[in-house]
């Protein structure tokens, strides 16, 4: 007899619960994050007019260089597009969850929680730029598909961790979401992830411009406070310093972090 079932025959003629499994484990996860994904509005205009939309849950992930995480990723969207991106993970290994935000491209951006506004970003936390030397998007969905996996696999990540050191972190090939936008001009777009584990460190935004000239273009959107380096073909596109946690749990930056025990409710601090 293995020592798991012995100690599940114990706790059974004890009367004690068995051990979850780890796919009940798993999925107790997913139902908090998205419950607590579904807490947070967010509106376009400081008004709170026009509310964004909340997507299905888009990447499944745990990171267990961390810890017991796990977690997942969902989009709030308008008219089509992506405006915010958040990581949800529920951090068992320290009784927390985490909420991880990125403003993309909207500033003025209002996100309220139970009525109260929690977090002001400034300012959007993207720019996108030309992607030079690409070739015109396809005219059909299957083809620039193909073609935007093409184009991610010329980029890499580099994260420079105070603990970990310097290394790549690992491209996702097949885009965590996609989507198109008639009102802001986007033909066709996708989202990938460059991930630890499978647990999202930065994510890579291609979109195509509608209109008779449409191109290329991509934008990166950090989901760590530590210094990255973006590379296409080997050469920098992008760079970011490290930031504070101060900063990020200030919530007035495009990225910012939302800290709470399950049981003690919302906490500010690492």
């Amino acid at each position: 007899m293995s020592a798991g079932t012995l100690f599940l025959s114990l706790a059974l003629i004890l009367g004690a619960d068995p051990p979850a499994s780890e796919e009940s484990r798993a999925a107790d996860s997913a139902r908090r994050v998205l419950e607590l994904a579904k807490q947070y509005e967010f509106f376009a205009e400081p008004e709170c007019q026009t509310k964004l939309e909340l997507s299905k849950p888009l990447l499944v992930y745990s990171n267990p260089v961390r810890g017991d995480v796990h977690g997942n990723v969902f989009v709030w969207t308008l008219a089509g597009r992506p405006e915010v991106i958040g990581a949800f993970f529920d951090f068992r290994s320290e009784d927390k969850l985490d909420s991880e935000l990125h403003l993309l491209s909207r500033a003025g951006t209002v996100s309220r929680r139970e009525g109260k506004v929690f977090w002001s970003p400034e300012q959007a936390g993207t720019t996108f730029q030309p992607l030079a030397d690409s070739p015109p998007p396809a005219t059909t969905a299957e083809g620039r598909l193909r073609q935007m996996r093409d184009l991610a696999r010329q980029f890499s990540v580099e994260r420079d961790h105070p603990e970990q050191g310097k290394g790549a972190v690992r491209l996702l090939t097949q885009p965590i979401y996609r989507y198109s936008s008639e009102a802001a001009k986007v033909l066709d777009g996708a989202i990938f992830a460059f991930v630890e584990g499978t647990d999202p460190e930065a994510y890579l935004l291609l979109e195509a411009t509608a209109g008779e000239k449409s191109a290329w273009r991509f934008a990166f959107a950090r989901m760590n406070i530590v210094a990255f380096d973006g590379l296409r073909d080997g050469k920098s596109v992008w760079h970011v310093e490290p930031v504070s946690w101060d900063s990020v749990f200030d919530k007035h930056e495009p990225y910012a972090i939302i800290r709470e025990h399950p049981r003690r409710g919302l906490i500010r601090t690492r």
